[in-house]
């Protein structure tokens, strides 16, 4: 590939190990080739999705001459592997008050920034709107709304804090089910599970960018830091905060438009003033700590009540409707690789399974070879593969 198009193509903020000199590439564009995809294994993507992001440090490479190293990683010298660190708590003292004068600190950083957050009705966004709100800073909100039954709550609650004085975009569900236009997802060096989900974070980078915003606050990593156990002894602590950072999304989706989507919880003094206030606790799993902490800054129906998001009907829903294109996307794959993985033989057996079975062993799976096909099939609309 040419210098001059580099370019052209986004980045998925991860860099790339070469196995055999253990050299880092800050990308493998020169590198991807049709010699290079008909090499690929696509099993170990399929083993790595079933393992999870905590078990990177254990992924293989569906590269074989290259492998991934995502935002966060770091050398150890002994297993000659990058790994996932946990973060190191520094045990202190501090109440509510300490944590509200530390957290308008944070905010401080984005004073100059139009700021915007991720409305999802959910407990861990709602309680970033409800701090914005009670330091008085300004910002918008944007997020995906349904009027599906199972989301009834979250809709509710979305209308709710939407009723402020700041600027709120909701942008409906049905229009942007996972796995549409999977044929729009950009080049990518390396196959994301994001990639499905490209449609719903285009939608929302692009209402960002006609409302000015800069910074988008998620609420990645509120799961782990308010519903999670929580050890004592801070060597203890397993918490990853490199994993709330969806650089898939943030690299492809959204900084084209100039975006920097940052997950609030993974700030450093954040997760350290949460773990020294939820010391020893137990494990929580209806967040009853945290709507009991920041019920001043929260309405009644996050403080009073829990519930819980059921998104697998707009999950199958989207794949449902996307069957064709990923079918064409899927025989695509095996015409440039040749890979049995990729026959038309392999697609029909996986399709007789009950996709309305909502079973981790049977989608899994499907996704990792979807995000294979739109990974292959990106990099050939891209002129890289023929």
């Amino acid at each position: 590939m040419l210098e001059k198009n580099r370019d052209k193509f986004l980045s998925q903020n991860i860099s790339f190990c070469k196995v055999v000199t253990q050299e880092i590439y800050a990308d493998i564009w020169d590198f991807i080739n049709n010699d290079v995809i008909r090499g690929i294994i696509p099993y170990f993507h399929e083993e790595n999705v079933i393992q999870g992001l905590l078990n990177r440090k254990n992924w293989k490479s569906a590269i074989p001459d290259f492998s991934p190293v995502y935002l966060g990683m770091v050398f150890d010298v002994e297993t000659n592997t990058y790994f996932d660190p946990c973060f190191s708590p520094t045990l202190m003292n501090i109440d509510k008050e300490g944590f509200l004068t530390m957290t308008e600190k944070y905010f401080r950083q984005f004073k100059d920034k139009h700021i915007a957050v991720q409305l999802s009705g959910g407990l861990d966004s709602s309680i970033i709107i409800g701090l914005l709100r009670h330091f008085n800073i300004p910002f918008s909100m944007v997020g995906m709304t349904s009027k599906r039954f199972e989301f009834r709550t979250e809709h509710y609650i979305q209308k709710l804090l939407a009723e402020g004085s700041e600027k709120a975009i909701l942008i409906d569900y049905e229009k942007h089910l996972p796995f549409f236009n999977l044929y729009d997802v950009p080049a990518h060096q390396y196959p994301d599970l994001s990639s499905s989900n490209y449609g719903s974070d285009l939608a929302m980078a692009k209402k960002c960018k006609e409302l000015g915003v800069e910074i988008l606050f998620s609420g990645f990593g509120g799961d782990v830091l308010f519903a999670t156990g929580i050890p004592q002894n801070a060597n203890e602590c397993n918490w990853k905060p490199q994993v709330f950072v969806d650089t898939w999304v943030a690299g492809i989706a959204y900084k084209p438009y100039n975006v920097d989507l940052v997950p609030f919880y993974a700030a450093p003094e954040i997760m350290n003033a949460i773990y020294n206030l939820r010391r020893g606790m137990p494990e929580d799993i209806q967040k009853r700590w945290a709507r009991t902490f920041f019920k001043d800054v929260l309405p009644n129906e996050l403080v009073n009540y829990t519930y819980c998001a059921d998104f697998w009907g707009l999950y199958i829903d989207g794949l449902l409707k996307a069957l064709p294109e990923i079918e064409k996307m899927h025989k695509l794959a095996h015409e440039i690789t040749g890979l049995d993985y990729f026959s038309d033989e392999k697609f029909k057996e996986i399709m007789k399974l009950d996709l309305l079975n909502c079973k981790k062993e049977l989608y899994q799976p499907i996704e990792a070879r979807i995000s294979l096909v739109t990974w292959i099939n990106s990099l050939y609309l891209a002129g890289l593969l023929n």
